[in-house]
């Protein structure tokens, strides 16, 4: 049994434990009471107190066998992210799919198409759609980053082979582009490199043909220095 399952019968166990104790009290308090004739005492006297510890067996029992059927056991014991995707995205999704289908060479359903399957997680699917839409568009360094940008999640957080060579072309044409500069910068920080983020995201700023949140990458240039110095006084 897992530490989950662990945790819920202890809990169960001391949860039923108090309604033992507490019926347990309330018998003796009434076999107690029973011979000075007081009234309003139930007749409890003979109540066997078997009955109740049996029930609260039986709770525990039915409350574990249940969630064992319909619970997630392993995923939580294993700390495995659920692939379900949220029921809005799965329509955002099929959504997108239906407007493909029927506009195969519209490159707005595909844009559409891509940024849902980013947001669900599917990020091979991403990088297939955004394949199929630059066939339509040529190079775009927009969309060349964000095709980066999908298959650096596909590949668990890794800058593969083929990744860095998106990478290279996109920067080569145009140096300041966005989804690129972010996940280069992302992925210095997360890598402890705070120097190599921070030049990333200062190059950002230069960016002037896409919308950038600059107060955003403010505050990140200034988290990465504040980490990078307290790293540097150690």
């Amino acid at each position: 049994m897992n530490s989950l399952a662990v945790a819920l019968a202890g809990v169960l166990v001391m949860f039923s434990g108090m309604l033992l104790g507490h019926h347990l009290r309330y018998l003796a308090r009434a076999n107690a009471l029973a011979p000075t004739g007081e009234k309003g005492m139930p007749a409890l006297s003979k109540a066997s107190p078997g009955f109740p510890g049996a029930m609260a067996l039986f709770v525990v029992l039915m409350s574990l066998g249940i969630y064992q059927s319909t619970g997630r056991f392993g995923d939580w014991d294993q700390g495995r992210l659920d692939d379900s995707i949220d029921y809005l995205v799965a329509a955002e999704i099929t959504k997108g799919r239906q407007a493909v289908e029927q506009a195969p060479a519209s490159e707005i359903a595909l844009l559409n198409l891509a940024h849902s399957y980013m947001e669900g997680g599917m990020y091979r699917d991403a990088v297939a759609t955004l394949d199929q839409l630059l066939t339509l568009t040529g190079e775009d360094p927009e969309l060349m980053g964000l095709k980066a940008t999908a298959m650096y999640y596909r590949d668990d957080r890794q800058l593969a082979p083929d990744t860095g060579i998106v990478v290279a072309r996109t920067l080569a044409l145009f140096p300041q582009e966005m989804h690129t500069r972010m996940l280069l910068a992302n992925d210095a920080y997360f890598k402890g490199d705070y120097a190599k983020a921070i030049e990333h995201w200062q190059i950002l700023l230069g960016n002037t043909r896409q919308a950038i949140n600059e107060r955003a990458i403010n505050n990140a240039i200034f988290k990465a220095q504040s980490k990078a110095g307290a790293v540097s006084s150690r």
